[in-house]
């Protein structure tokens, strides 16, 4: 994959709360919210100097043991520099070819070199395969600002040396596709849970308002048919999260859309977690989701309105079996949602062989009950629903318990850091002579952000400005901060650096923030003695039209 984050990166809210996913605000963000799928928590975790990220890249081989394994990998073509990139977005502008969107899970169509999401992980456009004109038309390499694509890019192979391996593979969502006398693939308003998230999500192809594709109406009755996929005599086994989302979703719609009716086809309720009982009753009482125990007996479509025709025996709703049930009765619906169960990743079998690590009969990860994070291959864990079908909360549980295994087979990297009066906030580069105390004087670093911001703002002008103010010693600018020499240049600024306070203006200090406190302390310089000042989203994109406002702002 070229970004980070699996399926929780397509999701758009969280129960019980519904906030953002993995984001750090609540659910009363708008439309436009500028992370809505992953974190600045994450972003920040992206940027520490012991993570390294290697996206598009596949295991080859494994040698070794616990402690010493040597792994062979193989990179995919890097057509775009993620080290260079700004994210402006030029490239996409003007490039010619799209295609259908897997982020968008076909609802919407993407350019050949885009982003899946705005806060994708790493914040980098990205060109996973070349279309048949990118040799001739060679556009996005010319409007690059920081000559940061490379169209001549080739795969490269290479081998890392490890004390453990932790397997975070996630799932891939049942295809709907294999039950088609569920309507899936043959009617427009039959869809599934998943692109049911992506059309809730502020980042969807609809921006957040759920809307039938057959002919963009919002609807008033929606029916969740529950278990497709799971408990069946292919795949036997619960998939542990669909009465729950498929709960949170039913919510969802009956908040943010007046009126709208909810109905839950389910063989039995499973709540498994805490408070999850308690959610599925709010959902019931305070919000009035409909549940109905029954199996679908029969999915058709009216031609004239595409609205969606059910038929199933009536039996009690809430009841704990579907006893006393009646004669079969028909149901109309705007739209019809499957709630998809959870299969292993489709790089299951691969993987398993490469490593020689056993998978058991439903083709998910082979774990022991006293220790669930350990395969049948010391040195080699496994966390999240490659074991067994988990949710998100559980996930991250394995996750940490994964990474303290980890830890356990290298002690020698444990306790390595040390904290020295000269040295606090673990500097790579120690200043020659400390900043003496009580240092007054302010240095400033303006960030050209590629063109972001110098195409709209006078550079030149504010820094002249600046430099007339009191207590400022310092005024530098920096074509662009984030790419790998504006890092070099920023680190260089610093450690030069010997006034009490340090500002930037750049752009969001919601994603970048941290990166700049990273510098700072590996300068040896209090982080929090830094102040950043966004000129991109707050002057230059707000006023581009009148370059000499959006200036003036940026003075004041």
């Amino acid at each position: 994959s070229p970004a980070l984050g699996g399926r929780v990166a397509q999701l758009g809210f969280m129960f019980p709360t519904h906030d953002c996913v993995l984001c750090r605000g609540t659910s009363d963000h708008g439309f436009g919210c500028t992370r809505p799928t992953l974190s600045p928590g994450f972003l920040d975790e992206n940027r520490h100097p012991n993570l390294t990220v290697m996206t598009s890249t596949r295991l080859l081989g494994c040698e070794g043991e616990a402690g010493n394994f040597s792994v062979q990998l193989e990179a995919a073509p890097e057509y775009v520099l993620a080290s260079q990139c700004t994210s402006c977005g030029r490239c996409a502008e003007v490039c010619p070819e799209t295609r259908p969107s897997g982020f968008q899970l076909g609802m919407s169509v993407r350019k050949v070199i885009d982003k899946s999401a705005p806060r994708s992980v790493p914040d980098a456009y990205y060109l996973t395969e070349k279309a048949a004109v990118c040799d001739e038309c060679h556009r996005c390499v010319d409007i690059c600002p920081t000559n940061a694509i490379n169209l001549q890019a080739a795969p490269r192979r290479f081998t890392l040396s490890v004390g453990a391996i932790i397997l975070a593979m996630g799932f891939q969502p049942f295809d709907a596709g294999l039950m088609p006398e569920l309507g899936y693939g043959r009617f427009a308003n039959v869809i599934t849970s998943m692109q049911y998230e992506r059309l809730a999500s502020r980042s969807g192809p609809t921006e957040g308002v759920v809307r039938r594709r057959s002919d963009g109406a919002v609807p008033k009755r929606i029916a969740w048919l529950q278990c497709v996929g799971s408990r069946d005599q292919h795949n036997p086994y619960c998939s542990s999260i669909c009465c729950m989302y498929a709960t949170k979703e039913a919510v969802l719609a009956k908040q943010r859309i007046p009126g709208v009716e909810c109905h839950i086809f389910t063989m039995d309720e499973r709540a498994f977690n805490k408070e999850y009982n308690h959610y599925y009753l709010q959902a019931r009482q305070d919000f009035g989701v409909h549940y109905t125990r029954a199996r679908i007996s029969d999915v058709n479509e009216d031609p004239a309105t595409g609205d969606i025709l059910l038929r199933y025996p009536t039996g009690r709703e809430h009841e704990s079996a579907a006893v006393d049930q009646g004669p079969v009765q028909e149901a109309r619906f705007d739209l019809l949602v499957l709630a998809v169960g959870i299969r292993p990743p489709a790089e299951a079998i691969a993987v398993a062989r490469l490593l020689g690590i056993e998978l058991n009969e439903y083709g998910f990860c082979t774990t022991d009950k006293f220790a669930p994070l350990a395969t049948s291959r010391p040195g080699v864990f496994v966390c999240g629903a490659f074991a067994s079908p988990k949710e998100i909360a559980e996930t991250i549980l394995d996750a940490s318990g994964a990474a303290a295994e980890a830890m356990r087979l290298m002690p020698e990297q444990l306790g390595a850091l040390t904290f020295t009066r000269s040295q606090p906030y673990l500097a790579r580069q120690v200043p020659g002579a400390e900043c003496p105390a009580g240092a007054e004087g302010i240095d400033v670093v303006l960030c050209g952000c590629a063109g972001e911001i110098s195409d709209t703002l006078d550079l030149p002008a504010l820094s002249i400005y600046l430099q007339g103010l009191p207590d400022v010693r310092q005024v530098s600018v920096i074509p662009a901060v984030c790419t790998a020499a504006g890092r070099s240049q920023l680190a260089g600024r610093l450690q030069d650096s010997q006034s009490g306070r340090l500002v930037i203006g750049a752009c969001t200090p919601r994603t970048h923030e941290p990166l700049f406190q990273r510098l700072a302390a590996e300068a040896g310089i209090n982080p929090y003695l830094l102040e950043t000042v966004n000129l991109r989203e707050q002057c230059a994109w707000v006023h581009a039209g009148d370059p000499a406002g959006a200036t003036r702002k940026a003075a004041e």
